[in-house]
Protein backbone atom coordinates (compact mmCIF):
# COMPACT_ATOMS: atom_id res chain seq x y z
CA UNK A 1 0.00 0.00 0.00
CA UNK A 2 3.04 2.27 0.93
CA UNK A 3 4.58 1.55 -2.13
CA UNK A 4 1.61 1.88 -4.56
CA UNK A 5 1.34 5.50 -3.49
CA UNK A 6 4.58 6.40 -3.44
CA UNK A 7 4.50 5.67 -6.87
CA UNK A 8 1.42 7.80 -7.54
CA UNK A 9 2.96 10.45 -6.13
CA UNK A 10 5.76 10.41 -8.35
CA UNK A 11 3.69 10.36 -11.56
CA UNK A 12 1.57 13.09 -10.53
CA UNK A 13 5.38 15.42 -9.89
CA UNK A 14 6.69 13.40 -13.51
CA UNK A 15 3.01 15.04 -14.81
CA UNK A 16 3.22 18.79 -13.68
CA UNK A 17 7.09 19.10 -14.92
CA UNK A 18 6.62 21.24 -18.10
CA UNK A 19 8.40 19.69 -21.23
CA UNK A 20 9.98 22.65 -23.18
CA UNK A 21 9.98 22.00 -27.32
CA UNK A 22 12.81 23.43 -28.99
CA UNK A 23 11.72 26.51 -31.56
CA UNK A 24 11.82 26.14 -35.07
CA UNK A 25 13.95 28.43 -37.13
CA UNK A 26 13.16 29.48 -40.43
CA UNK A 27 15.76 30.18 -43.78
CA UNK A 28 15.91 33.78 -45.45
CA UNK A 29 14.26 33.69 -48.60
CA UNK A 30 16.34 35.63 -50.57
CA UNK A 31 13.63 36.91 -53.09
CA UNK A 32 10.74 35.83 -54.87
CA UNK A 33 8.81 36.38 -58.38
CA UNK A 34 5.85 35.25 -59.84
CA UNK A 35 5.12 33.92 -63.07
CA UNK A 36 1.55 34.29 -65.11
CA UNK A 37 0.35 32.32 -68.01
CA UNK A 38 0.63 33.79 -71.52
CA UNK A 39 1.46 36.95 -69.45
CA UNK A 40 -2.20 37.50 -68.57
CA UNK A 41 -2.65 39.00 -64.99
CA UNK A 42 -0.45 40.41 -62.42
CA UNK A 43 -0.18 41.52 -58.79
CA UNK A 44 -2.97 43.60 -56.99
CA UNK A 45 -0.61 43.13 -53.64
CA UNK A 46 3.16 42.41 -54.06
CA UNK A 47 4.45 39.22 -54.68
CA UNK A 48 7.84 40.64 -51.68
CA UNK A 49 5.01 40.35 -48.78
CA UNK A 50 5.55 36.64 -48.94
CA UNK A 51 9.27 36.35 -47.81
CA UNK A 52 8.76 38.85 -44.69
CA UNK A 53 10.17 36.30 -42.77
CA UNK A 54 9.91 35.78 -38.96
CA UNK A 55 9.58 38.59 -37.01
CA UNK A 56 8.04 40.46 -39.43
CA UNK A 57 5.91 38.27 -41.79
CA UNK A 58 4.81 36.19 -38.56
CA UNK A 59 6.03 35.63 -34.99
CA UNK A 60 9.49 34.56 -34.72
CA UNK A 61 7.92 31.80 -31.67
CA UNK A 62 5.68 29.47 -31.44
CA UNK A 63 2.79 29.28 -32.55
CA UNK A 64 4.53 31.27 -35.49
CA UNK A 65 1.06 32.96 -36.14
CA UNK A 66 0.74 35.81 -39.36
CA UNK A 67 0.97 39.40 -37.57
CA UNK A 68 -1.84 41.24 -40.15
CA UNK A 69 -3.32 41.03 -43.67
CA UNK A 70 -4.35 43.38 -46.05
CA UNK A 71 -1.70 45.06 -48.64
CA UNK A 72 1.05 45.06 -46.04
CA UNK A 73 0.76 41.46 -45.54
CA UNK A 74 -0.21 39.30 -48.15
CA UNK A 75 0.07 38.69 -51.91
CA UNK A 76 -3.06 38.98 -54.22
CA UNK A 77 -3.59 38.64 -58.10
CA UNK A 78 -5.96 40.59 -59.90
CA UNK A 79 -9.24 40.14 -60.87
CA UNK A 80 -9.08 39.95 -64.53
CA UNK A 81 -12.43 38.43 -64.99
CA UNK A 82 -14.45 40.20 -62.89
CA UNK A 83 -16.65 38.79 -60.04
CA UNK A 84 -17.83 35.92 -59.82
CA UNK A 85 -15.40 33.99 -61.81
CA UNK A 86 -13.07 31.24 -61.11
CA UNK A 87 -9.33 33.02 -61.71
CA UNK A 88 -7.81 29.32 -62.64
CA UNK A 89 -10.37 28.33 -65.09
CA UNK A 90 -10.16 31.96 -66.36
CA UNK A 91 -6.20 33.47 -66.59
CA UNK A 92 -4.54 29.91 -65.38
CA UNK A 93 -2.30 29.20 -62.46
CA UNK A 94 0.44 31.58 -61.45
CA UNK A 95 3.85 30.36 -60.63
CA UNK A 96 5.80 31.70 -57.92
CA UNK A 97 10.00 31.36 -57.85
CA UNK A 98 11.60 31.56 -54.80
CA UNK A 99 15.22 31.63 -54.25
CA UNK A 100 16.98 30.95 -50.78
CA UNK A 101 20.33 31.74 -51.69
CA UNK A 102 22.19 28.97 -51.75
CA UNK A 103 21.24 25.15 -51.38
CA UNK A 104 18.86 24.57 -48.22
CA UNK A 105 18.57 21.10 -46.82
CA UNK A 106 14.85 21.15 -46.84
CA UNK A 107 12.09 18.66 -45.43
CA UNK A 108 9.04 20.84 -45.28
CA UNK A 109 7.24 24.34 -46.61
CA UNK A 110 5.04 26.33 -44.27
CA UNK A 111 2.25 28.57 -45.59
CA UNK A 112 0.25 31.07 -43.85
CA UNK A 113 -3.29 31.43 -45.50
CA UNK A 114 -4.86 34.95 -47.34
CA UNK A 115 -8.19 36.09 -45.73
CA UNK A 116 -10.38 33.44 -44.26
CA UNK A 117 -13.60 35.81 -45.34
CA UNK A 118 -13.50 35.21 -49.20
CA UNK A 119 -12.42 32.38 -50.90
CA UNK A 120 -9.55 33.98 -52.87
CA UNK A 121 -6.73 32.08 -50.86
CA UNK A 122 -4.97 29.06 -52.08
CA UNK A 123 -5.90 26.02 -51.68
CA UNK A 124 -3.80 23.67 -53.60
CA UNK A 125 -0.03 23.36 -55.16
CA UNK A 126 2.70 21.70 -56.30
CA UNK A 127 6.46 21.97 -55.69
CA UNK A 128 9.42 21.58 -58.07
CA UNK A 129 13.31 21.80 -56.63
CA UNK A 130 16.71 23.19 -58.28
CA UNK A 131 20.05 23.14 -56.77
CA UNK A 132 22.36 25.94 -57.42
CA UNK A 133 24.45 24.03 -59.78
CA UNK A 134 21.24 23.34 -61.78
CA UNK A 135 20.64 27.30 -61.80
CA UNK A 136 17.45 29.15 -61.62
CA UNK A 137 16.02 27.52 -64.80
CA UNK A 138 17.08 24.08 -64.19
CA UNK A 139 13.61 22.73 -61.88
CA UNK A 140 13.70 18.84 -62.23
CA UNK A 141 16.92 18.30 -63.61
CA UNK A 142 18.49 16.81 -61.05
CA UNK A 143 15.52 16.58 -58.12
CA UNK A 144 12.99 14.56 -59.77
CA UNK A 145 10.56 15.45 -56.42
CA UNK A 146 7.66 16.94 -57.69
CA UNK A 147 4.92 17.00 -54.91
CA UNK A 148 1.54 18.22 -54.67
CA UNK A 149 -0.27 19.17 -51.38
CA UNK A 150 -4.01 20.52 -50.66
CA UNK A 151 -6.23 22.19 -47.83
CA UNK A 152 -9.20 20.54 -48.14
CA UNK A 153 -11.41 21.88 -45.35
CA UNK A 154 -12.05 25.71 -46.02
CA UNK A 155 -13.24 26.23 -42.44
CA UNK A 156 -9.73 24.68 -41.12
CA UNK A 157 -8.04 26.97 -43.19
CA UNK A 158 -7.09 30.52 -41.06
CA UNK A 159 -5.03 32.95 -42.37
CA UNK A 160 -3.36 34.00 -39.09
CA UNK A 161 -2.25 29.98 -38.34
CA UNK A 162 0.80 28.43 -39.83
CA UNK A 163 0.42 25.47 -42.09
CA UNK A 164 3.03 23.10 -42.44
CA UNK A 165 3.28 20.74 -45.49
CA UNK A 166 5.81 17.63 -44.56
CA UNK A 167 8.18 16.36 -47.66
CA UNK A 168 8.03 12.83 -47.95
CA UNK A 169 11.50 12.59 -49.25
CA UNK A 170 14.74 15.09 -48.10
CA UNK A 171 15.20 17.86 -51.16
CA UNK A 172 19.02 19.61 -50.84
CA UNK A 173 17.69 22.69 -53.12
CA UNK A 174 18.45 26.39 -53.54
CA UNK A 175 15.45 27.28 -56.12
CA UNK A 176 11.63 26.52 -55.34
CA UNK A 177 9.21 26.69 -57.95
CA UNK A 178 5.50 26.75 -56.57
CA UNK A 179 2.40 26.48 -58.83
CA UNK A 180 -1.06 27.44 -57.32
CA UNK A 181 -2.96 25.12 -58.88
CA UNK A 182 -6.26 25.67 -57.04
CA UNK A 183 -8.12 28.32 -54.91
CA UNK A 184 -11.77 27.83 -53.13
CA UNK A 185 -13.60 28.93 -55.84
CA UNK A 186 -17.22 27.64 -55.56
CA UNK A 187 -19.38 27.59 -58.26
CA UNK A 188 -20.96 30.30 -58.97
CA UNK A 189 -18.29 31.91 -56.58
CA UNK A 190 -20.89 34.51 -55.28
CA UNK A 191 -21.66 32.36 -52.17
CA UNK A 192 -24.72 30.35 -52.81
CA UNK A 193 -22.41 27.17 -53.39
CA UNK A 194 -22.96 24.39 -51.90
CA UNK A 195 -20.05 23.73 -50.48
CA UNK A 196 -21.01 26.87 -48.07
CA UNK A 197 -17.33 28.58 -48.51
CA UNK A 198 -18.52 32.11 -49.24
CA UNK A 199 -17.92 34.48 -52.00
CA UNK A 200 -14.53 34.47 -54.23
CA UNK A 201 -12.43 32.63 -56.12
CA UNK A 202 -11.25 35.83 -59.03
CA UNK A 203 -8.10 36.39 -57.31
CA UNK A 204 -5.26 34.11 -55.88
CA UNK A 205 -3.85 34.97 -52.63
CA UNK A 206 -1.46 33.55 -50.24
CA UNK A 207 0.22 35.31 -46.98
CA UNK A 208 3.30 34.17 -46.15
CA UNK A 209 5.86 31.37 -47.30
CA UNK A 210 8.84 30.01 -45.00
CA UNK A 211 10.92 26.64 -44.92
CA UNK A 212 11.88 25.62 -41.38
CA UNK A 213 15.79 25.36 -41.30
CA UNK A 214 16.03 20.90 -41.02
CA UNK A 215 18.01 19.56 -38.43
CA UNK A 216 16.03 16.21 -39.06
CA UNK A 217 19.20 14.80 -41.67
CA UNK A 218 22.67 15.57 -42.98
CA UNK A 219 22.54 17.32 -46.38
CA UNK A 220 23.65 14.84 -49.03
CA UNK A 221 27.11 15.53 -50.19
CA UNK A 222 27.02 16.32 -53.61
CA UNK A 223 28.22 13.70 -56.08
CA UNK A 224 31.31 14.82 -57.47
CA UNK A 225 30.65 16.10 -61.13
CA UNK A 226 31.56 14.30 -64.35
CA UNK A 227 34.07 16.28 -66.55
CA UNK A 228 33.81 16.56 -70.29
CA UNK A 229 36.94 17.11 -72.73
CA UNK A 230 36.38 19.97 -75.00
CA UNK A 231 35.79 18.94 -78.89
CA UNK A 232 37.86 20.82 -80.99
CA UNK A 233 35.76 20.48 -84.11
CA UNK A 234 33.50 17.49 -85.52
CA UNK A 235 33.42 16.63 -89.49
CA UNK A 236 30.75 14.85 -91.00
CA UNK A 237 31.76 12.87 -94.40
CA UNK A 238 28.19 14.34 -95.67
CA UNK A 239 29.01 18.35 -95.16
CA UNK A 240 28.67 19.30 -98.20
CA UNK A 241 24.93 18.15 -97.91
CA UNK A 242 23.51 17.57 -94.09
CA UNK A 243 20.35 18.93 -93.50
CA UNK A 244 21.44 20.20 -90.01
CA UNK A 245 25.54 20.44 -88.96
CA UNK A 246 28.15 18.23 -87.46
CA UNK A 247 29.02 21.02 -85.76
CA UNK A 248 26.10 20.49 -83.21
CA UNK A 249 27.20 17.87 -81.78
CA UNK A 250 30.09 19.23 -79.88
CA UNK A 251 27.84 22.46 -78.05
CA UNK A 252 29.06 20.45 -74.14
CA UNK A 253 27.73 20.52 -70.72
CA UNK A 254 25.74 23.85 -70.23
CA UNK A 255 24.95 24.11 -73.85
CA UNK A 256 23.91 21.04 -75.52
CA UNK A 257 23.09 19.45 -72.27
CA UNK A 258 22.78 19.92 -68.69
CA UNK A 259 25.83 20.16 -66.68
CA UNK A 260 25.26 18.25 -63.61
CA UNK A 261 23.31 15.29 -63.00
CA UNK A 262 21.45 13.75 -64.95
CA UNK A 263 22.88 15.30 -68.21
CA UNK A 264 19.54 15.99 -69.56
CA UNK A 265 19.85 17.77 -73.20
CA UNK A 266 18.67 20.89 -73.30
CA UNK A 267 17.64 21.24 -76.78
CA UNK A 268 17.52 19.56 -80.30
CA UNK A 269 16.38 20.72 -83.99
CA UNK A 270 18.61 22.48 -85.96
CA UNK A 271 20.24 24.40 -83.63
CA UNK A 272 21.47 21.39 -81.26
CA UNK A 273 21.45 18.16 -83.79
CA UNK A 274 22.97 16.85 -86.69
CA UNK A 275 20.89 15.13 -89.29
CA UNK A 276 21.72 14.27 -92.95
CA UNK A 277 19.47 15.01 -96.19
CA UNK A 278 17.11 12.14 -97.44
CA UNK A 279 18.51 11.11 -101.07
CA UNK A 280 16.02 8.62 -101.48
CA UNK A 281 13.03 10.59 -100.29
CA UNK A 282 10.40 9.53 -97.54
CA UNK A 283 10.15 6.60 -97.16
CA UNK A 284 13.02 5.08 -97.67
CA UNK A 285 16.40 3.27 -96.13
CA UNK A 286 19.10 6.12 -95.95
CA UNK A 287 22.05 3.25 -95.30
CA UNK A 288 20.85 1.37 -98.72
CA UNK A 289 21.02 4.49 -100.40
CA UNK A 290 24.61 5.80 -99.28
CA UNK A 291 27.51 4.82 -97.54
CA UNK A 292 27.04 5.13 -93.49
CA UNK A 293 27.65 8.57 -92.63
CA UNK A 294 31.33 9.07 -91.01
CA UNK A 295 31.74 11.93 -88.46
CA UNK A 296 35.46 12.49 -87.76
CA UNK A 297 35.89 13.82 -83.85
CA UNK A 298 38.93 16.27 -83.30
CA UNK A 299 39.61 16.12 -79.23
CA UNK A 300 42.85 18.67 -79.99
CA UNK A 301 45.32 16.68 -78.13
CA UNK A 302 46.06 12.85 -77.14
CA UNK A 303 44.21 12.23 -74.27
CA UNK A 304 42.74 8.92 -72.10
CA UNK A 305 39.53 7.60 -73.48
CA UNK A 306 37.08 4.67 -72.00
CA UNK A 307 33.92 5.59 -72.59
CA UNK A 308 31.70 7.56 -75.34
CA UNK A 309 28.29 9.19 -74.52
CA UNK A 310 25.94 10.16 -76.92
CA UNK A 311 22.04 11.73 -77.14
CA UNK A 312 19.74 10.43 -79.43
CA UNK A 313 18.05 12.19 -82.22
CA UNK A 314 14.29 12.37 -81.79
CA UNK A 315 11.96 9.67 -80.25
CA UNK A 316 9.36 10.97 -83.05
CA UNK A 317 10.87 9.44 -86.29
CA UNK A 318 12.96 6.63 -86.94
CA UNK A 319 16.23 8.64 -88.27
CA UNK A 320 18.01 8.63 -85.13
CA UNK A 321 21.25 6.55 -84.34
CA UNK A 322 20.69 2.56 -83.65
CA UNK A 323 24.45 1.16 -84.31
CA UNK A 324 27.62 2.69 -84.73
CA UNK A 325 31.51 1.79 -84.51
CA UNK A 326 34.58 3.78 -84.11
CA UNK A 327 38.23 3.76 -84.78
CA UNK A 328 41.04 5.80 -83.36
CA UNK A 329 44.03 7.60 -84.16
CA UNK A 330 46.87 9.51 -82.38
CA UNK A 331 48.02 12.91 -83.04
CA UNK A 332 51.15 11.41 -85.07
CA UNK A 333 48.84 9.05 -86.41
CA UNK A 334 46.79 12.39 -88.13
CA UNK A 335 43.51 12.69 -88.73
CA UNK A 336 43.80 10.45 -91.56
CA UNK A 337 45.87 7.15 -89.80
CA UNK A 338 43.00 5.49 -88.14
CA UNK A 339 43.94 2.20 -87.38
CA UNK A 340 47.66 3.17 -87.77
CA UNK A 341 48.66 2.59 -84.37
CA UNK A 342 45.32 1.60 -82.50
CA UNK A 343 43.50 -1.57 -83.19
CA UNK A 344 40.29 -1.07 -81.03
CA UNK A 345 37.74 -1.32 -82.67
CA UNK A 346 34.69 -1.57 -80.89
CA UNK A 347 30.69 -1.30 -82.11
CA UNK A 348 27.61 -0.54 -80.22
CA UNK A 349 24.29 -1.34 -80.48
CA UNK A 350 20.64 -0.13 -78.91
CA UNK A 351 21.13 3.76 -79.02
CA UNK A 352 17.78 4.49 -77.60
CA UNK A 353 15.84 7.05 -79.70
CA UNK A 354 15.35 9.63 -76.50
CA UNK A 355 17.31 12.98 -77.53
CA UNK A 356 17.09 13.92 -73.58
CA UNK A 357 19.05 11.09 -71.85
CA UNK A 358 23.09 10.65 -71.77
CA UNK A 359 23.68 7.08 -73.09
CA UNK A 360 26.50 5.68 -71.98
CA UNK A 361 28.81 3.27 -73.96
CA UNK A 362 32.29 2.18 -72.52
CA UNK A 363 35.10 0.82 -73.80
CA UNK A 364 36.99 -2.29 -73.04
CA UNK A 365 40.32 -0.94 -73.24
CA UNK A 366 41.41 2.52 -72.92
CA UNK A 367 42.69 4.02 -75.55
CA UNK A 368 45.12 7.23 -75.92
CA UNK A 369 43.69 9.46 -79.07
CA UNK A 370 43.36 12.68 -80.48
CA UNK A 371 41.02 11.81 -83.32
CA UNK A 372 37.68 9.91 -83.19
CA UNK A 373 35.82 8.18 -86.01
CA UNK A 374 32.05 8.04 -85.39
CA UNK A 375 30.17 5.71 -88.21
CA UNK A 376 26.40 5.39 -88.10
CA UNK A 377 26.33 2.08 -89.53
CA UNK A 378 22.40 1.98 -88.89
CA UNK A 379 19.16 3.59 -87.84
CA UNK A 380 15.51 3.01 -87.06
CA UNK A 381 14.31 2.48 -90.35
CA UNK A 382 11.76 -0.65 -90.28
CA UNK A 383 10.04 -1.53 -93.58
CA UNK A 384 8.02 -0.01 -95.38
CA UNK A 385 9.21 3.06 -93.54
CA UNK A 386 5.61 4.96 -92.84
CA UNK A 387 5.57 3.26 -89.25
CA UNK A 388 3.00 0.32 -89.69
CA UNK A 389 6.18 -2.17 -89.98
CA UNK A 390 5.44 -5.07 -87.33
CA UNK A 391 7.95 -3.63 -84.82
CA UNK A 392 6.26 -0.76 -83.94
CA UNK A 393 8.82 2.30 -84.82
CA UNK A 394 7.94 5.25 -85.76
CA UNK A 395 7.81 6.44 -89.59
CA UNK A 396 11.50 7.96 -90.91
CA UNK A 397 14.74 6.14 -91.32
CA UNK A 398 15.33 8.32 -94.91
CA UNK A 399 17.35 10.31 -92.81
CA UNK A 400 20.57 9.51 -89.88
CA UNK A 401 20.73 11.77 -86.88
CA UNK A 402 21.76 12.22 -83.65
CA UNK A 403 21.77 15.38 -81.29
CA UNK A 404 25.30 15.23 -78.99
CA UNK A 405 28.36 13.53 -78.43
CA UNK A 406 30.85 13.59 -75.21
CA UNK A 407 33.78 11.87 -74.18
CA UNK A 408 33.84 12.08 -70.05
CA UNK A 409 37.45 12.67 -68.36
CA UNK A 410 39.14 9.96 -67.06
CA UNK A 411 40.25 11.23 -63.70
CA UNK A 412 42.17 8.15 -62.65
CA UNK A 413 44.74 7.71 -65.50
CA UNK A 414 47.50 5.17 -64.99
CA UNK A 415 50.39 6.57 -67.27
CA UNK A 416 52.10 2.71 -66.82
CA UNK A 417 48.61 1.05 -67.63
CA UNK A 418 49.21 1.08 -71.50
CA UNK A 419 52.86 -0.28 -71.08
CA UNK A 420 52.43 -2.49 -67.99
CA UNK A 421 49.11 -4.90 -69.39
CA UNK A 422 50.44 -5.69 -73.31
CA UNK A 423 48.56 -3.44 -75.50
CA UNK A 424 51.76 -1.80 -76.51
CA UNK A 425 53.72 -4.22 -78.10
CA UNK A 426 54.45 -3.32 -81.32
CA UNK A 427 57.75 -1.42 -81.39
CA UNK A 428 56.39 1.79 -83.13
CA UNK A 429 53.24 1.98 -80.92
CA UNK A 430 55.32 1.82 -78.01
CA UNK A 431 57.83 4.22 -78.83
CA UNK A 432 55.07 6.72 -79.74
CA UNK A 433 53.55 6.70 -76.83
CA UNK A 434 56.82 6.54 -74.55
CA UNK A 435 58.08 9.75 -76.88
CA UNK A 436 55.02 11.54 -77.73
CA UNK A 437 52.38 10.72 -74.75
CA UNK A 438 54.76 10.48 -71.86
CA UNK A 439 57.02 12.70 -73.55
CA UNK A 440 60.41 10.79 -72.26
CA UNK A 441 62.75 7.93 -72.77
CA UNK A 442 62.69 4.51 -72.62
CA UNK A 443 64.89 3.66 -69.67
CA UNK A 444 62.86 6.34 -67.41
CA UNK A 445 61.96 3.91 -64.47
CA UNK A 446 60.48 6.41 -62.59
CA UNK A 447 58.95 8.74 -65.14
CA UNK A 448 60.51 11.90 -63.95
CA UNK A 449 61.52 13.03 -67.47
CA UNK A 450 65.07 11.49 -67.64
CA UNK A 451 66.85 8.52 -67.81
CA UNK A 452 70.19 8.49 -65.61
CA UNK A 453 71.73 6.24 -63.14
CA UNK A 454 68.84 6.63 -60.37
CA UNK A 455 66.15 4.36 -63.14
CA UNK A 456 69.26 1.83 -63.33
CA UNK A 457 69.48 1.58 -59.43
CA UNK A 458 65.84 1.46 -59.43
CA UNK A 459 65.48 -1.37 -61.83
CA UNK A 460 68.04 -3.55 -60.57
CA UNK A 461 66.67 -3.21 -56.59
CA UNK A 462 63.71 -4.73 -57.95
CA UNK A 463 65.83 -8.20 -58.70
CA UNK A 464 64.07 -9.06 -61.65
CA UNK A 465 67.03 -9.09 -64.20
CA UNK A 466 67.31 -12.27 -66.26
CA UNK A 467 64.93 -14.00 -63.79
CA UNK A 468 61.94 -14.67 -66.17
CA UNK A 469 59.75 -13.52 -63.56
CA UNK A 470 56.99 -10.68 -64.99
CA UNK A 471 58.36 -7.05 -65.03
CA UNK A 472 56.47 -3.59 -65.83
CA UNK A 473 57.93 -0.56 -67.21
CA UNK A 474 59.08 0.47 -63.32
CA UNK A 475 61.27 -2.55 -62.69
CA UNK A 476 62.69 -3.04 -66.75
CA UNK A 477 60.30 -3.84 -69.02
CA UNK A 478 61.43 -1.44 -71.83
CA UNK A 479 60.76 -3.25 -74.68
CA UNK A 480 57.31 -4.63 -73.73
CA UNK A 481 58.10 -8.36 -73.79
CA UNK A 482 56.83 -8.18 -69.70
CA UNK A 483 60.65 -9.14 -68.52
CA UNK A 484 63.24 -7.40 -67.68
CA UNK A 485 66.41 -8.64 -69.38
CA UNK A 486 69.52 -7.56 -71.85
CA UNK A 487 67.31 -6.78 -74.47
CA UNK A 488 65.40 -3.91 -72.17
CA UNK A 489 68.56 -2.42 -71.33
CA UNK A 490 69.87 -2.18 -75.59
CA UNK A 491 66.11 -0.56 -75.95
CA UNK A 492 66.73 2.12 -73.57
CA UNK A 493 70.51 2.84 -74.67
CA UNK A 494 69.92 2.46 -78.23
CA UNK A 495 67.15 5.27 -77.97
CA UNK A 496 69.96 7.97 -76.38
CA UNK A 497 68.11 9.42 -73.40
CA UNK A 498 71.09 8.16 -70.78
CA UNK A 499 72.24 11.55 -68.89
CA UNK A 500 71.09 13.38 -71.56
CA UNK A 501 68.67 15.42 -69.65
CA UNK A 502 64.54 15.87 -70.07
CA UNK A 503 63.38 14.81 -74.09
CA UNK A 504 63.11 17.99 -76.08
CA UNK A 505 59.94 18.36 -78.01
CA UNK A 506 61.57 18.05 -81.16
CA UNK A 507 62.25 14.63 -82.58
CA UNK A 508 65.68 13.54 -81.29
CA UNK A 509 68.42 11.22 -84.06
CA UNK A 510 69.25 8.24 -82.57
CA UNK A 511 72.52 8.07 -81.49
CA UNK A 512 74.77 5.35 -81.99
CA UNK A 513 75.56 3.75 -78.62
CA UNK A 514 78.57 5.35 -76.14
CA UNK A 515 81.85 4.01 -75.68
CA UNK A 516 80.50 3.43 -71.84
CA UNK A 517 76.91 2.00 -73.06
CA UNK A 518 78.75 -0.61 -74.59
CA UNK A 519 80.51 -1.31 -71.84
CA UNK A 520 78.15 -1.19 -69.67
CA UNK A 521 76.65 -3.80 -71.67
CA UNK A 522 79.48 -6.04 -71.93
CA UNK A 523 80.19 -5.84 -68.33
CA UNK A 524 75.87 -7.12 -67.40
CA UNK A 525 77.34 -9.85 -70.31
CA UNK A 526 80.04 -10.93 -67.92
CA UNK A 527 77.89 -10.81 -64.86
CA UNK A 528 75.77 -12.93 -66.16
CA UNK A 529 78.30 -16.07 -67.11
CA UNK A 530 79.76 -15.35 -63.91
CA UNK A 531 76.74 -16.62 -62.06
CA UNK A 532 76.10 -19.45 -64.68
Amino acid sequence: MHIRKLVLSVCVVCLTVPVAFAQDEFYPIDSVSIQYPDDIGGDFWPASNLIQGPGVGFEADEPYEKFGGGDANNWVTTDDCGFPADYIDCVGEPVIFLDLGQDRALDEISMWGYEDTNTNGWREFSLRFASDADGADGYGSSISYNPTFIQEDFFEYLAVERQSFDFSENVNARYVELTVTDNYFDDPGDGTGEEGWGPGGDRVGIGEIAFRASGGFEPPTPEPGIDFYDIADITSSMSDSDLWPASNLIAGPGEGFNASEPYASLGGGPDGAWVTTDPGGFPSDYLEVEDPPELIIDLGEDVALNEIDVWGYSSGNANGVLEFELEFATAADGDDGFGASISYNPTFGDVELDPTIRQQFSFEEEVMARYVKFIATDNYYEDPGDGTGELGRPPGGDRVGLSEIAFPVITDIDPLAPLDDGRLTDPQERADYVHNILGTWFGDSNLDGEFNSSDLVLVFSEGLYETGDKAGWAAGDWDGDMQFGSSDLVTAFIDGGYEAGPRPDAVVAVPEPSAFVLAFLAALGLLRLRRR
